[in-house]
């Protein structure tokens, strides 16, 4: 007689159990005519990753769901998938693209997505594979993959509907732009994190009136040659006779800029006089788009400054600008002061590296229906379980903004413009 284990095995067990389920199709959705149909579409995981504590709540719930509708006789269907995940496949293959001393670029596109999707295939099952460990009662014959031909056709096609129907369109706004990646992000692939700097005060001179000055605080004196105003509080008596009023910008090649007045400045914060760069900050570009400024944008994609913010910081990387910005600002006498600060900055989540805001081409989508969506809940047709969840959903739609869906990747649906 075999020797009974002291204490339970569950992976071989549970291996054996889930083989005999899968043999018998126990699983599978099938189309049964006279039973209600109960279908769960599995939200993809991306095809990069592995199960997060996330992923196990989550998928053990819609196993409960499924496993239950089984039960009540009803004819049930989870499909599996995964994600192609634009950014973080892309990221991964780069990263081991680097470790040869090559790049997409070397490669070119063609190159580059056969190198992709050779990875896929031998690394991307992982998380499937993960989820059959858990017990996902999935009906894995019916396993997609978002990059799948269909799916690609039905991108394609909801696009164009999409852009007759004038809920897609082109337009240049500011983005999260990762300079490493060189792309546009969400702002869920931004990460706050808190980093100790500088904080600059400088001062521009004011036109006709040499030897008058007016100071601001800037933690990005690199970004000064694309300064194209100053702002401050309309209702600050500090600066009432400085309103319509110009400056020589202090840093860049020379421009006169006008003083303008708007409530967003904040008077509490530095000097209450808030320098304005429309093309590399999101509430300077409003306020730019308030009195009509036009941006100056003095970063390349690379995150390298351009020939606009002049030649002696013209080709230098942005840190390497910064610094070269304050010697410039020191030796002119435009450096009033330097002091420690500590602020948060966005990170890129994909190449960690801070982020810039950064005014580019993209394509956006109008959110159509907003009010009805909030009178949905309103009106309690939509209930939040705990409630407290409905402010924040109401919220969330009261602030929404158009949603950039484009990326400057090689991998993931073409844009059919």
């Amino acid at each position: 007689m075999p020797e009974i284990s002291k204490s339970y095995e569950p992976r071989d067990v549970e291996k054996q159990w889930y083989a005999r389920w899968l043999a018998a199709g126990v699983f599978a959705g099938r189309i049964e005519p006279g039973k209600e149909p109960y279908t769960i579409v599995i939200p993809p995981p991306n095809v990069t990753g592995v199960l997060t504590l996330g992923h196990v709540l989550n998928n053990t719930l819609q196993d409960i769901l499924i496993r239950r509708a089984r039960l009540e006789g009803k004819s049930a269907m989870w499909l599996p998938g995964t994600d192609h995940a634009g950014i973080a496949t892309q990221t991964v293959v780069e990263r081991e693209l680097r470790k040869q001393k090559q790049s997409r670029h070397d490669l070119g596109r063609e190159k580059f997505l056969e190198r992709v999707w050779q990875w896929r295939e031998e690394k991307g099952g992982i998380i499937l594979e993960q989820l059959r460990r858990l017990g996902a009662s999935c009906d894995w014959e019916r396993t997609q993959f978002t990059m799948d031909p269909h799916y690609s056709r039905a991108v394609r096609e909801v696009f164009v509907d999409l852009f007759r129907k004038g809920q897609i369109y082109r337009g240049k706004r500011l983005v999260n732009w990762c300079p490493v990646s060189q792309t546009a992000l969400s702002d869920e692939e931004v990460i706050m994190k808190p980093v100790s700097g500088m904080i600059y005060r400088v001062r521009y001179e004011r036109v006709g009136r040499p030897g008058t000055f007016i100071e601001v605080k800037t933690t990005r004196p690199e970004t000064i040659p694309g300064d194209v105003a100053i702002a401050v509080h309309p209702e600050d008596p500090r600066y009432a006779g400085w309103v319509g009023q110009k400056v020589r910008r202090a840093l860049g090649p020379a421009a006169e800029i006008p003083i303008v007045a708007d409530s967003a400045v904040d008077r509490e914060f530095g000097t209450g006089a808030l320098k304005i760069t429309p093309a590399h900050d999101k509430a300077d570009f409003e306020i730019g788009q308030r009195h009509h400024l036009a941006p100056v944008d003095v970063l390349n994609g690379n995150g390298t400054l351009n020939e606009l913010a002049g030649p002696e910081l013209a080709g230098l990387d942005r840190f390497a600008g910064r610094k070269r910005a304050v010697e410039i600002l020191r030796a002119s006498g435009a450096l009033v002061a330097e002091e420690a600060y500590a602020n948060n900055v966005g990170y890129s989540e994909r190449a960690d590296v801070p982020i810039e805001p950064r005014l580019t081409w993209q394509w956006w989508l109008r959110y159509p229906r907003v009010e009805e969506a909030k009178a949905a809940v309103r009106e309690g047709h939509i209930q939040f379980h705990p409630e407290r969840w409905s402010k924040v959903y109401l919220h969330w739609l009261e602030n929404i903004q158009d949603w950039c869906i484009s990326r400057q990747l090689w991998w993931g649906h073409r844009i059919p413009v």
